[in-house]
Protein backbone atom coordinates (compact mmCIF):
# COMPACT_ATOMS: atom_id res chain seq x y z
CA UNK A 1 0.00 0.00 0.00
CA UNK A 2 2.86 2.37 0.80
CA UNK A 3 4.28 1.82 -2.68
CA UNK A 4 0.94 2.81 -4.19
CA UNK A 5 0.86 6.02 -2.13
CA UNK A 6 4.43 6.92 -3.07
CA UNK A 7 3.77 6.31 -6.77
CA UNK A 8 0.53 8.30 -6.75
CA UNK A 9 2.10 11.25 -4.90
CA UNK A 10 5.07 11.19 -7.27
CA UNK A 11 2.81 11.12 -10.34
CA UNK A 12 0.72 14.04 -9.04
CA UNK A 13 3.81 16.06 -8.15
CA UNK A 14 5.37 15.45 -11.55
CA UNK A 15 2.09 16.43 -13.25
CA UNK A 16 2.02 19.75 -11.38
CA UNK A 17 5.67 20.46 -12.14
CA UNK A 18 5.19 19.57 -15.81
CA UNK A 19 2.15 21.82 -15.96
CA UNK A 20 4.20 24.64 -14.46
CA UNK A 21 6.87 24.31 -17.13
CA UNK A 22 4.19 24.05 -19.81
CA UNK A 23 2.72 27.35 -18.64
CA UNK A 24 6.18 28.85 -18.49
CA UNK A 25 6.81 27.74 -22.06
CA UNK A 26 3.50 29.20 -23.16
CA UNK A 27 4.40 32.35 -21.29
CA UNK A 28 2.20 35.07 -19.90
CA UNK A 29 4.41 37.59 -21.70
CA UNK A 30 4.00 41.36 -21.38
CA UNK A 31 4.76 43.47 -24.41
CA UNK A 32 7.48 46.12 -24.25
CA UNK A 33 7.96 49.34 -26.23
CA UNK A 34 10.40 47.41 -28.39
CA UNK A 35 7.64 44.88 -29.21
CA UNK A 36 5.25 47.69 -30.13
CA UNK A 37 7.88 49.23 -32.41
CA UNK A 38 8.57 45.86 -34.06
CA UNK A 39 4.85 45.24 -34.68
CA UNK A 40 4.48 48.73 -36.19
CA UNK A 41 7.40 48.02 -38.50
CA UNK A 42 5.88 44.67 -39.50
CA UNK A 43 2.63 46.44 -40.42
CA UNK A 44 4.53 48.94 -42.56
CA UNK A 45 6.53 46.22 -44.27
CA UNK A 46 3.37 44.28 -45.00
CA UNK A 47 1.66 47.26 -46.65
CA UNK A 48 4.78 48.05 -48.70
CA UNK A 49 5.52 44.47 -49.79
CA UNK A 50 2.01 43.01 -50.24
CA UNK A 51 -0.39 44.53 -52.75
CA UNK A 52 -4.05 44.91 -51.76
CA UNK A 53 -6.58 43.00 -53.82
CA UNK A 54 -8.93 46.00 -53.73
CA UNK A 55 -9.30 49.53 -52.40
CA UNK A 56 -12.86 50.40 -51.44
CA UNK A 57 -13.96 53.97 -50.84
CA UNK A 58 -17.11 53.50 -48.75
CA UNK A 59 -17.70 57.25 -48.67
CA UNK A 60 -18.26 57.27 -52.43
CA UNK A 61 -20.54 54.22 -52.29
CA UNK A 62 -22.49 55.36 -49.26
CA UNK A 63 -22.10 59.13 -49.23
CA UNK A 64 -25.00 60.01 -46.91
CA UNK A 65 -25.76 58.89 -43.37
CA UNK A 66 -28.95 57.23 -44.62
CA UNK A 67 -26.96 55.15 -47.11
CA UNK A 68 -24.47 54.14 -44.40
CA UNK A 69 -27.41 52.32 -42.79
CA UNK A 70 -27.13 49.87 -45.70
CA UNK A 71 -23.75 48.82 -44.23
CA UNK A 72 -24.76 48.54 -40.58
CA UNK A 73 -26.32 45.17 -39.55
CA UNK A 74 -28.30 46.90 -36.81
CA UNK A 75 -30.74 48.38 -39.34
CA UNK A 76 -31.84 44.95 -40.57
CA UNK A 77 -33.72 44.51 -37.32
CA UNK A 78 -37.51 44.96 -37.80
CA UNK A 79 -38.87 48.03 -36.03
CA UNK A 80 -41.21 47.46 -33.06
CA UNK A 81 -44.07 49.14 -34.98
CA UNK A 82 -43.98 46.67 -37.87
CA UNK A 83 -46.03 43.47 -38.00
CA UNK A 84 -43.63 40.53 -38.37
CA UNK A 85 -46.47 38.27 -39.48
CA UNK A 86 -46.90 40.25 -42.72
CA UNK A 87 -44.79 39.45 -45.79
CA UNK A 88 -44.31 42.95 -47.23
CA UNK A 89 -43.19 41.71 -50.66
CA UNK A 90 -46.59 40.09 -51.27
CA UNK A 91 -50.23 41.24 -51.31
CA UNK A 92 -51.05 39.76 -47.87
CA UNK A 93 -52.13 42.06 -45.02
CA UNK A 94 -52.54 45.07 -47.23
CA UNK A 95 -52.69 48.43 -45.39
CA UNK A 96 -52.72 46.57 -42.07
CA UNK A 97 -50.89 48.02 -39.09
CA UNK A 98 -50.27 51.36 -40.85
CA UNK A 99 -51.70 53.29 -37.89
CA UNK A 100 -48.52 52.49 -35.93
CA UNK A 101 -46.33 53.81 -38.77
CA UNK A 102 -48.11 57.10 -39.53
CA UNK A 103 -45.80 59.25 -37.40
CA UNK A 104 -42.65 57.40 -38.48
CA UNK A 105 -40.09 59.28 -40.57
CA UNK A 106 -40.45 58.31 -44.23
CA UNK A 107 -44.06 57.18 -43.89
CA UNK A 108 -44.80 58.52 -47.39
CA UNK A 109 -42.45 55.90 -48.84
CA UNK A 110 -44.10 53.18 -46.74
CA UNK A 111 -47.51 54.27 -48.10
CA UNK A 112 -46.30 54.29 -51.70
CA UNK A 113 -44.92 50.76 -51.25
CA UNK A 114 -48.22 49.57 -49.74
CA UNK A 115 -50.14 50.93 -52.74
CA UNK A 116 -47.69 49.28 -55.14
CA UNK A 117 -47.56 45.85 -53.55
CA UNK A 118 -51.33 45.76 -53.08
CA UNK A 119 -52.02 46.68 -56.73
CA UNK A 120 -53.42 50.19 -56.26
CA UNK A 121 -50.62 51.64 -58.37
CA UNK A 122 -48.93 49.99 -61.29
CA UNK A 123 -45.52 51.65 -61.09
CA UNK A 124 -43.25 53.29 -58.56
CA UNK A 125 -41.78 56.80 -58.96
CA UNK A 126 -38.51 56.86 -60.94
CA UNK A 127 -36.47 57.95 -57.90
CA UNK A 128 -38.25 55.66 -55.43
CA UNK A 129 -35.18 53.50 -54.62
CA UNK A 130 -32.67 56.35 -54.84
CA UNK A 131 -34.19 58.52 -52.12
CA UNK A 132 -34.07 57.77 -48.38
CA UNK A 133 -35.16 56.02 -46.34
CA UNK A 134 -33.68 52.91 -47.94
CA UNK A 135 -34.83 50.33 -45.38
CA UNK A 136 -38.47 49.36 -44.81
CA UNK A 137 -39.71 49.09 -41.17
CA UNK A 138 -39.80 45.31 -41.68
CA UNK A 139 -35.96 45.28 -41.68
CA UNK A 140 -35.44 44.77 -45.42
CA UNK A 141 -34.31 47.29 -48.01
CA UNK A 142 -36.96 48.55 -50.45
CA UNK A 143 -34.78 47.27 -53.30
CA UNK A 144 -34.77 43.78 -51.79
CA UNK A 145 -38.56 43.85 -51.24
CA UNK A 146 -38.95 44.74 -54.91
CA UNK A 147 -36.63 41.84 -55.84
CA UNK A 148 -38.76 39.47 -53.71
CA UNK A 149 -41.99 40.48 -55.49
CA UNK A 150 -40.66 38.53 -58.50
CA UNK A 151 -42.15 41.08 -60.89
CA UNK A 152 -40.25 40.92 -64.13
CA UNK A 153 -38.87 44.44 -63.98
CA UNK A 154 -37.14 43.75 -60.63
CA UNK A 155 -35.82 40.26 -61.41
CA UNK A 156 -33.44 41.08 -64.23
CA UNK A 157 -29.72 41.03 -63.58
CA UNK A 158 -29.35 44.48 -65.15
CA UNK A 159 -31.82 46.09 -62.73
CA UNK A 160 -30.21 44.37 -59.71
CA UNK A 161 -26.66 45.43 -60.73
CA UNK A 162 -27.76 49.03 -61.35
CA UNK A 163 -29.37 49.23 -57.91
CA UNK A 164 -26.82 47.24 -55.85
CA UNK A 165 -25.89 50.29 -53.80
CA UNK A 166 -29.52 50.47 -52.54
CA UNK A 167 -29.53 46.88 -51.18
CA UNK A 168 -28.22 46.17 -47.72
CA UNK A 169 -24.81 44.48 -47.87
CA UNK A 170 -26.08 41.44 -45.94
CA UNK A 171 -28.69 40.90 -48.68
CA UNK A 172 -25.97 40.35 -51.28
CA UNK A 173 -25.75 36.64 -50.44
CA UNK A 174 -29.21 36.01 -51.90
CA UNK A 175 -28.38 38.03 -55.01
CA UNK A 176 -25.08 36.18 -55.50
CA UNK A 177 -26.85 32.81 -55.26
CA UNK A 178 -29.31 34.03 -57.89
CA UNK A 179 -26.96 35.72 -60.38
CA UNK A 180 -23.41 34.63 -59.48
CA UNK A 181 -20.64 37.16 -58.99
CA UNK A 182 -21.94 40.68 -58.61
CA UNK A 183 -18.85 42.37 -60.03
CA UNK A 184 -16.53 45.08 -58.80
CA UNK A 185 -16.16 45.85 -55.11
CA UNK A 186 -19.49 44.14 -54.38
CA UNK A 187 -17.78 40.73 -54.71
CA UNK A 188 -15.65 41.70 -51.69
CA UNK A 189 -18.49 43.22 -49.68
CA UNK A 190 -20.56 40.05 -50.00
CA UNK A 191 -17.95 38.15 -47.94
CA UNK A 192 -17.94 40.58 -45.01
CA UNK A 193 -19.36 39.38 -41.69
CA UNK A 194 -21.69 41.30 -39.39
CA UNK A 195 -18.78 42.09 -37.07
CA UNK A 196 -16.65 43.34 -39.96
CA UNK A 197 -19.45 45.57 -41.24
CA UNK A 198 -20.01 47.01 -37.78
CA UNK A 199 -16.29 47.78 -37.49
CA UNK A 200 -16.35 49.57 -40.86
CA UNK A 201 -19.27 51.79 -39.85
CA UNK A 202 -17.50 52.62 -36.57
CA UNK A 203 -14.29 53.52 -38.48
CA UNK A 204 -11.86 50.94 -37.00
CA UNK A 205 -8.31 51.30 -38.29
CA UNK A 206 -7.72 47.56 -38.81
CA UNK A 207 -10.36 44.89 -39.37
CA UNK A 208 -9.68 41.15 -39.53
CA UNK A 209 -12.28 38.88 -41.14
CA UNK A 210 -12.23 35.26 -42.21
CA UNK A 211 -11.24 36.22 -45.77
CA UNK A 212 -9.65 39.67 -45.57
CA UNK A 213 -7.55 42.12 -43.63
CA UNK A 214 -8.92 45.65 -44.00
CA UNK A 215 -6.53 48.57 -43.38
CA UNK A 216 -8.03 52.06 -43.30
CA UNK A 217 -6.31 54.81 -45.20
CA UNK A 218 -5.67 57.92 -43.14
CA UNK A 219 -7.03 61.21 -44.46
CA UNK A 220 -7.28 64.59 -42.73
CA UNK A 221 -10.32 64.67 -40.47
CA UNK A 222 -11.81 67.55 -42.47
CA UNK A 223 -12.45 65.25 -45.45
CA UNK A 224 -14.31 62.52 -43.50
CA UNK A 225 -13.38 59.81 -46.00
CA UNK A 226 -13.77 56.13 -45.15
CA UNK A 227 -11.51 54.09 -47.42
CA UNK A 228 -10.00 50.65 -46.80
CA UNK A 229 -7.37 48.53 -48.46
CA UNK A 230 -8.52 44.90 -48.78
CA UNK A 231 -5.77 42.28 -48.32
CA UNK A 232 -6.32 38.55 -48.79
CA UNK A 233 -6.11 36.64 -45.51
CA UNK A 234 -3.94 33.98 -47.18
CA UNK A 235 -1.38 36.62 -48.21
CA UNK A 236 -1.34 37.88 -44.60
CA UNK A 237 -0.70 34.39 -43.17
CA UNK A 238 2.16 33.80 -45.59
CA UNK A 239 3.78 37.11 -44.67
CA UNK A 240 3.43 36.57 -40.90
CA UNK A 241 4.97 33.12 -41.26
CA UNK A 242 8.41 34.77 -41.33
CA UNK A 243 7.69 36.85 -38.20
CA UNK A 244 7.41 35.86 -34.50
CA UNK A 245 3.68 36.71 -34.44
CA UNK A 246 0.21 35.67 -35.49
CA UNK A 247 -2.94 37.80 -35.18
CA UNK A 248 -6.53 37.15 -34.08
CA UNK A 249 -9.52 39.31 -33.25
CA UNK A 250 -9.45 40.57 -29.67
CA UNK A 251 -11.94 38.96 -27.30
CA UNK A 252 -12.43 40.10 -23.68
CA UNK A 253 -11.05 37.51 -21.27
CA UNK A 254 -8.71 35.96 -23.84
CA UNK A 255 -4.97 36.38 -23.29
CA UNK A 256 -3.42 38.96 -25.59
CA UNK A 257 0.26 39.82 -25.89
CA UNK A 258 -0.21 43.13 -27.72
CA UNK A 259 -3.56 44.72 -28.49
CA UNK A 260 -3.82 46.85 -31.60
CA UNK A 261 -7.41 48.12 -31.59
CA UNK A 262 -9.62 45.12 -32.40
CA UNK A 263 -6.54 43.02 -33.33
CA UNK A 264 -4.54 40.91 -30.91
CA UNK A 265 -0.88 40.08 -31.67
CA UNK A 266 0.52 36.91 -30.05
CA UNK A 267 3.77 34.98 -30.27
CA UNK A 268 3.61 31.87 -32.43
CA UNK A 269 4.67 28.47 -31.06
CA UNK A 270 8.05 28.41 -32.79
CA UNK A 271 9.00 31.74 -31.26
CA UNK A 272 7.88 30.63 -27.77
CA UNK A 273 10.23 27.65 -27.95
CA UNK A 274 13.02 29.87 -29.16
CA UNK A 275 12.48 32.09 -26.13
CA UNK A 276 12.82 29.12 -23.81
CA UNK A 277 16.43 28.13 -23.22
CA UNK A 278 17.69 24.65 -23.91
CA UNK A 279 17.90 23.67 -20.23
CA UNK A 280 14.24 24.56 -19.67
CA UNK A 281 13.15 22.45 -22.61
CA UNK A 282 15.37 19.59 -21.43
CA UNK A 283 13.84 19.74 -17.93
CA UNK A 284 10.35 19.85 -19.41
CA UNK A 285 10.97 16.82 -21.62
CA UNK A 286 12.67 15.00 -18.74
CA UNK A 287 9.69 15.61 -16.49
CA UNK A 288 7.37 14.27 -19.16
CA UNK A 289 9.46 11.09 -19.35
CA UNK A 290 9.39 10.74 -15.54
CA UNK A 291 5.61 11.18 -15.45
CA UNK A 292 5.17 8.51 -18.11
CA UNK A 293 7.57 6.21 -16.25
CA UNK A 294 5.81 6.66 -12.89
CA UNK A 295 2.39 6.10 -14.43
CA UNK A 296 3.74 2.96 -16.11
CA UNK A 297 5.07 1.70 -12.77
CA UNK A 298 1.73 2.42 -11.12
CA UNK A 299 -0.16 0.52 -13.81
CA UNK A 300 2.27 -2.40 -13.55
CA UNK A 301 1.84 -2.47 -9.78
CA UNK A 302 -1.95 -2.51 -10.11
CA UNK A 303 -1.67 -5.29 -12.69
CA UNK A 304 0.57 -7.32 -10.36
CA UNK A 305 -1.85 -6.78 -7.48
CA UNK A 306 -4.75 -8.02 -9.58
CA UNK A 307 -2.70 -11.05 -10.61
CA UNK A 308 -1.86 -11.77 -6.98
CA UNK A 309 -5.53 -11.47 -6.02
CA UNK A 310 -6.40 -13.97 -8.74
CA UNK A 311 -3.76 -16.38 -7.42
CA UNK A 312 -5.13 -16.14 -3.89
CA UNK A 313 -8.65 -16.61 -5.18
CA UNK A 314 -7.61 -19.68 -7.15
CA UNK A 315 -5.88 -21.11 -4.07
CA UNK A 316 -9.05 -20.59 -2.03
CA UNK A 317 -11.13 -22.23 -4.76
CA UNK A 318 -8.86 -25.27 -4.79
CA UNK A 319 -8.84 -25.57 -0.99
CA UNK A 320 -12.62 -25.18 -0.81
CA UNK A 321 -13.13 -27.81 -3.49
CA UNK A 322 -10.70 -30.28 -1.88
CA UNK A 323 -12.15 -29.75 1.60
CA UNK A 324 -15.72 -30.56 0.59
CA UNK A 325 -15.12 -34.21 -0.25
CA UNK A 326 -13.33 -35.28 2.98
CA UNK A 327 -15.69 -33.17 5.10
CA UNK A 328 -18.71 -34.84 3.51
CA UNK A 329 -17.14 -38.27 4.16
CA UNK A 330 -16.44 -37.37 7.78
CA UNK A 331 -20.05 -36.21 8.25
CA UNK A 332 -21.31 -39.55 6.93
CA UNK A 333 -18.95 -41.46 9.20
CA UNK A 334 -19.93 -39.32 12.19
CA UNK A 335 -23.61 -39.94 11.44
CA UNK A 336 -22.97 -43.69 11.27
CA UNK A 337 -21.09 -43.62 14.59
CA UNK A 338 -23.80 -41.45 16.11
CA UNK A 339 -26.29 -44.27 15.54
CA UNK A 340 -24.15 -46.45 17.86
CA UNK A 341 -23.61 -43.91 20.61
CA UNK A 342 -25.19 -46.27 23.16
CA UNK A 343 -22.39 -48.81 22.63
CA UNK A 344 -19.68 -46.32 23.62
CA UNK A 345 -18.55 -45.43 27.12
CA UNK A 346 -18.92 -41.88 28.46
CA UNK A 347 -15.34 -40.76 27.77
CA UNK A 348 -15.54 -41.97 24.15
CA UNK A 349 -18.96 -40.35 23.72
CA UNK A 350 -17.59 -36.99 24.93
CA UNK A 351 -14.63 -37.25 22.55
CA UNK A 352 -17.00 -38.18 19.72
CA UNK A 353 -19.20 -35.14 20.37
CA UNK A 354 -16.20 -32.86 20.29
CA UNK A 355 -15.00 -34.46 17.09
CA UNK A 356 -18.47 -34.00 15.56
CA UNK A 357 -18.42 -30.32 16.57
CA UNK A 358 -15.10 -29.82 14.79
CA UNK A 359 -16.38 -31.62 11.69
CA UNK A 360 -19.40 -29.32 11.52
CA UNK A 361 -17.09 -26.38 11.99
CA UNK A 362 -15.11 -27.53 8.95
CA UNK A 363 -18.35 -27.81 7.01
CA UNK A 364 -19.32 -24.27 7.96
CA UNK A 365 -15.85 -23.07 6.90
CA UNK A 366 -16.15 -24.63 3.44
CA UNK A 367 -19.66 -23.19 2.97
CA UNK A 368 -18.46 -19.75 3.99
CA UNK A 369 -15.56 -19.96 1.51
CA UNK A 370 -17.95 -21.02 -1.24
CA UNK A 371 -20.29 -18.10 -0.51
CA UNK A 372 -17.34 -15.70 -0.62
CA UNK A 373 -16.20 -17.02 -4.00
CA UNK A 374 -19.71 -16.65 -5.43
CA UNK A 375 -19.90 -13.00 -4.33
CA UNK A 376 -17.59 -11.56 -7.01
CA UNK A 377 -18.65 -7.94 -6.63
CA UNK A 378 -19.86 -7.93 -3.07
CA UNK A 379 -18.61 -4.96 -1.07
CA UNK A 380 -18.38 -6.78 2.28
CA UNK A 381 -15.50 -9.15 3.01
CA UNK A 382 -17.65 -11.80 4.71
CA UNK A 383 -21.25 -12.94 4.60
CA UNK A 384 -22.96 -12.52 7.96
CA UNK A 385 -25.83 -14.75 9.08
CA UNK A 386 -27.38 -12.87 11.98
CA UNK A 387 -29.15 -15.03 14.56
CA UNK A 388 -30.94 -14.14 17.75
CA UNK A 389 -29.33 -15.80 20.78
CA UNK A 390 -31.84 -15.82 23.62
CA UNK A 391 -29.22 -16.24 26.34
CA UNK A 392 -25.81 -14.81 25.62
CA UNK A 393 -24.39 -16.25 28.89
CA UNK A 394 -25.51 -19.77 27.95
CA UNK A 395 -24.05 -19.44 24.46
CA UNK A 396 -20.71 -18.17 25.73
CA UNK A 397 -20.50 -20.70 28.53
CA UNK A 398 -21.22 -23.55 26.12
CA UNK A 399 -18.58 -22.32 23.70
CA UNK A 400 -15.90 -21.92 26.41
CA UNK A 401 -16.72 -25.20 28.10
CA UNK A 402 -14.10 -26.94 26.00
CA UNK A 403 -11.37 -24.76 27.52
CA UNK A 404 -12.77 -24.65 31.04
CA UNK A 405 -13.14 -28.45 31.11
CA UNK A 406 -9.66 -29.08 29.70
CA UNK A 407 -7.91 -26.40 31.79
CA UNK A 408 -10.11 -25.49 34.71
CA UNK A 409 -7.26 -23.84 36.61
CA UNK A 410 -6.05 -21.75 33.65
CA UNK A 411 -9.30 -20.43 32.12
CA UNK A 412 -11.74 -18.31 34.13
CA UNK A 413 -15.05 -16.98 32.76
CA UNK A 414 -16.95 -13.97 34.12
CA UNK A 415 -20.37 -13.77 32.46
CA UNK A 416 -22.85 -10.89 32.24
CA UNK A 417 -24.31 -9.91 35.60
CA UNK A 418 -27.71 -9.59 33.91
CA UNK A 419 -28.10 -12.08 31.10
CA UNK A 420 -29.72 -10.81 27.86
CA UNK A 421 -30.57 -11.87 24.34
CA UNK A 422 -28.40 -10.58 21.47
CA UNK A 423 -28.40 -10.71 17.69
CA UNK A 424 -25.10 -11.53 15.97
CA UNK A 425 -23.39 -14.09 13.78
CA UNK A 426 -22.35 -16.85 16.23
CA UNK A 427 -19.98 -18.47 13.73
CA UNK A 428 -17.76 -15.42 13.17
CA UNK A 429 -17.87 -14.37 16.82
CA UNK A 430 -16.81 -17.89 17.76
CA UNK A 431 -13.83 -17.65 15.38
CA UNK A 432 -12.75 -14.33 16.93
CA UNK A 433 -13.05 -15.63 20.51
CA UNK A 434 -11.27 -18.87 19.66
CA UNK A 435 -8.31 -16.94 18.19
CA UNK A 436 -7.99 -14.71 21.25
CA UNK A 437 -8.37 -17.48 23.84
CA UNK A 438 -5.97 -19.86 22.12
CA UNK A 439 -3.41 -17.06 21.60
CA UNK A 440 -3.61 -16.25 25.31
CA UNK A 441 -3.16 -19.91 26.29
CA UNK A 442 -0.32 -20.49 23.82
CA UNK A 443 1.69 -17.28 24.20
CA UNK A 444 0.48 -15.62 27.39
CA UNK A 445 0.90 -16.36 31.07
CA UNK A 446 -1.99 -18.09 32.94
CA UNK A 447 -4.53 -17.61 34.22
CA UNK A 448 -6.56 -16.51 31.19
CA UNK A 449 -9.80 -14.73 32.04
CA UNK A 450 -12.76 -14.04 29.75
CA UNK A 451 -14.89 -11.19 31.10
CA UNK A 452 -18.13 -9.95 29.59
CA UNK A 453 -19.59 -6.53 30.40
CA UNK A 454 -22.44 -4.48 28.98
CA UNK A 455 -22.75 -0.68 29.01
CA UNK A 456 -23.49 2.29 26.70
CA UNK A 457 -25.25 0.12 24.13
CA UNK A 458 -22.17 -2.08 23.82
CA UNK A 459 -21.09 -5.55 24.89
CA UNK A 460 -17.38 -6.00 25.51
CA UNK A 461 -15.68 -9.41 25.77
CA UNK A 462 -12.22 -9.05 27.27
CA UNK A 463 -9.66 -11.86 26.98
CA UNK A 464 -6.80 -11.26 29.40
CA UNK A 465 -3.66 -13.08 30.49
CA UNK A 466 -0.95 -12.09 32.93
CA UNK A 467 1.89 -11.91 30.44
CA UNK A 468 3.41 -9.03 28.48
CA UNK A 469 3.16 -8.75 24.69
CA UNK A 470 6.35 -8.06 22.77
CA UNK A 471 4.40 -5.71 20.45
CA UNK A 472 3.21 -2.32 21.63
CA UNK A 473 1.59 -1.03 18.43
CA UNK A 474 -1.93 -2.25 17.57
CA UNK A 475 -1.44 -1.68 13.84
CA UNK A 476 1.71 -3.80 13.85
CA UNK A 477 0.26 -6.70 15.79
CA UNK A 478 -2.83 -6.91 13.54
CA UNK A 479 -0.84 -6.81 10.28
CA UNK A 480 -0.75 -9.84 8.02
CA UNK A 481 1.91 -12.51 8.79
CA UNK A 482 3.16 -10.73 11.94
CA UNK A 483 3.80 -13.11 14.84
CA UNK A 484 5.85 -13.37 17.96
CA UNK A 485 9.27 -14.99 18.13
CA UNK A 486 7.87 -18.01 19.96
CA UNK A 487 4.83 -18.44 17.67
CA UNK A 488 4.58 -21.34 15.26
CA UNK A 489 1.37 -20.08 13.59
CA UNK A 490 0.81 -18.16 10.38
CA UNK A 491 0.56 -14.69 11.89
CA UNK A 492 -2.94 -14.21 10.45
CA UNK A 493 -5.15 -14.79 13.51
CA UNK A 494 -5.32 -11.23 14.90
CA UNK A 495 -5.51 -9.79 11.39
CA UNK A 496 -8.59 -11.94 10.74
CA UNK A 497 -10.15 -10.95 14.08
CA UNK A 498 -9.65 -7.25 13.37
CA UNK A 499 -11.20 -7.48 9.89
CA UNK A 500 -14.14 -9.62 11.03
CA UNK A 501 -14.97 -7.23 13.87
CA UNK A 502 -14.96 -4.30 11.46
CA UNK A 503 -17.35 -6.18 9.16
CA UNK A 504 -19.63 -6.78 12.17
CA UNK A 505 -19.56 -3.01 12.87
CA UNK A 506 -17.63 -3.71 16.02
CA UNK A 507 -14.03 -3.21 17.05
CA UNK A 508 -10.96 -4.94 18.49
CA UNK A 509 -9.05 -3.17 21.29
CA UNK A 510 -5.55 -3.99 22.53
CA UNK A 511 -3.82 -3.19 25.82
CA UNK A 512 -0.50 -4.30 27.33
CA UNK A 513 0.86 -5.04 30.81
CA UNK A 514 -1.03 -7.29 31.21
CA UNK A 515 -2.01 -8.32 27.71
CA UNK A 516 -5.69 -7.69 26.99
CA UNK A 517 -7.72 -8.02 23.80
CA UNK A 518 -11.31 -6.79 23.85
CA UNK A 519 -14.08 -7.52 21.34
CA UNK A 520 -16.57 -4.63 21.19
CA UNK A 521 -20.08 -5.42 19.88
CA UNK A 522 -22.47 -2.54 19.28
CA UNK A 523 -26.00 -3.43 20.40
CA UNK A 524 -27.82 -0.91 18.20
CA UNK A 525 -26.25 -2.48 15.11
CA UNK A 526 -27.51 -5.93 16.10
CA UNK A 527 -31.14 -5.14 16.86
Amino acid sequence: MKQYVILIITAISMAFITGYFALMLKGSFVSTPEDAALITQIKRDFQSEVSPIAIVNFSSLYHTKEQVQLLDPVYLMPSPESDRAIRYSSEEGCFRNLDNLVNREGFEKVWLWEEFRCGRRKTLPRSFFEKPPYIHPSGKSYAFLAFETERMGFRTRDWVVQNLSFFHVLEYDVLKNEYGNLGGVFDYLVNLSRVGLRDITSGEGTILTEDYLLARLNYPAVFSITEYRFYARDDLEVFLGDTPYYIVNYRPGRSCFYRDGPICWNYNVDHVFRLANNSTIAIFIGLLIIVVFVVRLLLDKIRQQRHEDERRRLALQVLTHEFRTPVTSLLLEAEALGNKMGDLDEDVQESFLRMSSEIYRLQRLTETSRNYLQADKKKSLIQLNIEKIESFNDWLEDFLSYYTDERPDEVKVHLLEHDQSLQFDPYWLRICLKNLVENALAHGRPPVSVTVSSFDQKVEIEVRDEGECQFEDFKEITSEFVKGTSSSGTGLGLNIVDKVMREMNGALKFDIRPTRFTLVLRLHMME
